[in-house]
């Protein structure tokens, strides 16, 4: 009987958290569902950012779309680098003018 009385203890127990866990989810799950809804639904809003970039009389045009100017920018600035350098080896000067006109776009 000893064993039996044990058995019935832990069916008690088992019981009782499956009704706590099954509350906490009716409670939460609708939040947490309509959340993850909202993040996979709604990603940060994205916007077009242009990009010119002037050197020598050579004008690089450079369009990203991104979630922030500065996401944008970083891309835009590597993008104007490697197209000005063209996969040459450059002098300092060179390369130092190149980034200096890639670290200063004009956006529209």
């Amino acid at each position: 009987m000893n064993t039996m009385s044990t058995v019935m203890k832990q069916i008690q127990i088992i019981q009782d958290f499956c009704k706590k866990t099954l509350l906490l989810a009716i409670v939460l799950g609708p939040l947490m569902g309509s959340q993850a809804i909202g993040w996979s639904s709604h990603p940060e809003s994205e916007k077009p950012y242009n990009f010119k970039f002037r050197m020598q009389g050579q004008v690089f045009e450079y369009q990203q779309v991104a979630a922030s100017y500065e996401e944008a920018y970083e891309r835009a600035a590597k993008a104007c680098y490697k197209h000005f350098k063209g996969g040459r080896h450059l002098s300092e000067d060179r390369g130092l003018d190149i980034i200096d006109v890639c670290a200063n776009p004009r956006s529209s």
